[in-house]
């Protein structure tokens, strides 16, 4: 009789172990768990499997952006994330569910764009992110990773090619060819502070501060941020308010009339002028002339030195050995 009770006794002390890992959350009614005993398998195929039903693709990409817009990306940003995601889609059609897609079914979609590998990179960090929500909302298994998290699918490698920039003389030529007050201040501002477009299109009169040479801008993310910039900018900057007398937007443009602007300045200066190029140009001056990487992300309002990095590369060994001091 003693020994039946304590076999009794472990059998449930047994239960109890392997039920702990499938306690429900706190505040959760336990009448939702299984009145079942579970078995250490039990938990482990619930951890790989996932129990929770995936909405519809549609949804599951409106949940997705949703999460990514309340984290404030920029509305480029979330056409980016839908384009790739819904041409994912594609490549796995009905009934063929998305949340439960393998590793291998994920490297054979990149590996068709093996081709065209700022597409294929594209897709990478896209899909990343997107699997990894998929893992955490639905508990599915991340595709991307192992059971230890580490990295099972590497990021596409991207060969280096020379970039567009804007030089300090080739943004005096730019200045030249742009028509008008206004535009002419646009094109200097954008080469004096490395201004997004984004940023550019939302300055109001309020946020301005000609005689410190700021301006307050609302940056990615939503991130507060100023803009700083010289003398030639605020001289063109003060030239064309006077002229139009500017009472909330500063410029009157969108981004698309920004772009098409610089596309007209593009044609009649003969090199890109995109404010992506302005950009690259702003970083690479600033290490140019000394700048460390810190102060030049604080300035251009980048979220890491990477991103200084990525922006600069027109910065070359011969950029470096002209400022090199022999040791000896």
């Amino acid at each position: 009789m003693v020994e039946h009770l304590l076999a009794k006794e472990r059998v449930a002390s047994s239960n109890l172990v392997f039920r702990s890992n499938l306690l429900p959350p706190r505040g959760e009614h336990p009448s939702t768990q299984s009145p079942h005993s579970a078995t250490l398998e039990d938990v482990k195929s619930s951890q790989r499997s996932g129990t929770t039903k995936a909405p519809p693709r549609e949804q599951l990409l409106q949940d997705f952006l949703n999460l990514k817009k309340s984290g404030g990306i920029s509305p480029r940003s979330e056409q980016w994330f839908a384009w790739t995601i819904k041409h994912f889609f594609n490549a796995f059609p009905e009934p063929t569910d998305i949340t439960r897609l393998s590793t291998g079914q994920i490297v054979e979609f990149l590996g068709s764009y093996n081709d065209r590998r700022e597409s294929q990179h594209s897709f990478y960090r896209s899909l990343r992110l997107f699997f990894q929500w998929i893992s955490i909302t639905f508990g599915r298994v991340n595709p991307f990773v192992d059971q230890f998290g580490n990295k099972v699918i590497r990021p596409p490698r991207i060969p280096q090619k020379p970039l567009n920039t804007m030089t300090p003389n080739l943004a005096l030529v730019a200045i030249d060819y742009a028509e008008g007050s206004r535009n002419r201040a646009i094109v200097s501002l954008l080469a004096d502070s490395g201004c997004r477009r984004a940023e550019l299109v939302a300055i109001r009169v309020q946020d301005m501060d000609l005689v410190n040479r700021r301006i307050r801008v609302l940056g990615k993310g939503g991130k507060l941020g100023l803009l700083i910039f010289g003398p030639k900018t605020q001289r063109l900057l003060r030239e064309y308010m006077e002229e139009y007398d500017p009472t909330d937007s500063l410029f009157g443009l969108n981004a698309y009339g920004v772009q098409s602007m610089l596309r007209r300045l593009s044609k009649k200066a003969g090199f890109p002028c995109n404010s992506h190029v302005f950009r690259r140009g702003f970083a690479t001056e600033l290490r140019r002339a000394g700048l460390n990487e810190l102060d030049i992300a604080e300035l251009g309002r980048w979220s890491s030195t990477a991103m200084v990095k990525r922006y600069s590369r027109a910065y070359t060994f011969e950029d470096a050995a002209r400022r090199y001091q022999a040791i000896v």
